[in-house]
């Protein structure tokens, strides 16, 4: 089975998800954005037949298996739940939602329709990221405390290449969503009770505290402490006012402690365990994707899941709300 995917939104980042679905062996048969240019040259870019100006066109497209969403962020929800109604499998970029109900009503359209939800949350992919987790589930590491810092310069509004957007960013569900998933998921956080066992949901909780709103949009610095059922804390630093960039984590366990920064994984006394150099989020990326195809193809939930990342959405709601 070759699977057939559309793409919502032919932006910086969906160019990143057709070079590497196409790599994996997807069947890219539709595009759809609202600047018919753009979408004209993604579409000939990629060898795609087929444009559509809006996802609902899109999601028509006779024989499509699955989309991919890569829209501004405001329309993440709606679009994968149509998408869902419509009986296609999405992978959607970060964030899900930008709100906890937003990611629950995916997350319930998901078990409800039988299609799969998986999101761009690409760290899990990374492979020093892969590490540590494999470090921490065979014993070698028992962490008492995660430092993670993500900061960057982004006061206008540009992307990841430098290209205008018509839409503001937000540290918080953007680059915090990221960070703020990573760490919990290193520091083991569950998904909520699926079984009806009668479990409470996994929670971890906040202390957060956001920065003043800046020119009018959302504030651009935040910081917060949070602490696991099991005791563990994750003390996470935000911003995009930042001159010197830094994406890094410190890791510290009762026994050592690891540092990563980029793509390149050390122990405390300098030994490196792994070093992917600058392509590790671009390797994620295609492990991500390649991940998703082979979910629809076998049939079995994807590495990230719309349920998996409740325990960060609600991390996020908390922080917010303060």
């Amino acid at each position: 089975m070759t699977p057939r995917l559309g793409i919502v939104g032919p932006g910086a980042i969906a160019e990143r998800h057709a070079a590497a679905l196409t790599a994996a062996g997807a069947d890219l048969a539709a595009v759809a954005g609202p600047d018919r240019g753009q979408t004209d040259a993604f579409a000939a870019r990629f060898g795609i037949k087929q444009v559509y100006g809006t996802a609902g066109d899109l999601y028509a497209h006779p024989g499509l298996d699955a989309v991919v969403i890569a829209t501004p962020h405001a329309h993440h929800t709606a679009q994968t739940l149509a998408a869902l109604d419509a009986g296609l499998h999405v992978l959607c970029e970060i964030p899900l939602a930008l709100s906890l109900a937003g990611a629950e009503a995916v997350a319930e359209r998901a078990r409800a329709t039988g299609r799969l939800v998986a999101v761009a949350h690409t760290l899990r992919f990374c492979r020093p990221y892969q590490r540590v987790r494999e470090e921490i589930e065979r014993g070698a590491l028992t962490v008492t405390h995660i430092v993670a810092r993500t900061l960057m310069l982004r006061q206008d509004d540009s992307g990841m290449d430098g290209r205008p957007r018509d839409w503001t960013d937000d540290v918080l569900w953007h680059h915090g969503a990221h960070t703020v998933d990573a760490a919990l998921w290193l520091l083991g956080a569950q998904r909520a009770d699926e079984q009806g066992t009668g479990e409470e949901p996994w929670r971890a909780d906040v202390r957060g505290v956001r920065g003043e709103p800046w020119r009018g949009g959302p504030p651009m610095d935040a910081g917060a402490v949070l602490r696991t059922p099991g005791g563990a804390l994750a003390t996470i630093a935000l911003s995009y006012h930042s001159r010197l960039p830094a994406r890094e984590l410190t890791i510290i366990g009762e026994e050592r402690t690891l540092h990563l920064s980029g793509g390149l994984l050390r122990e405390h006394d300098g030994t490196v365990l792994l070093d992917c150099g600058d392509r590790m989020e671009a390797d994620g990326l295609a492990r991500q994707d390649a991940d998703f195809l082979d979910a629809i193809t076998l049939g079995r939930p994807p590495g990230c899941s719309a349920a998996d990342i409740l325990p960060a959405t609600r991390v996020l709601h908390e922080w917010g709300a303060r």
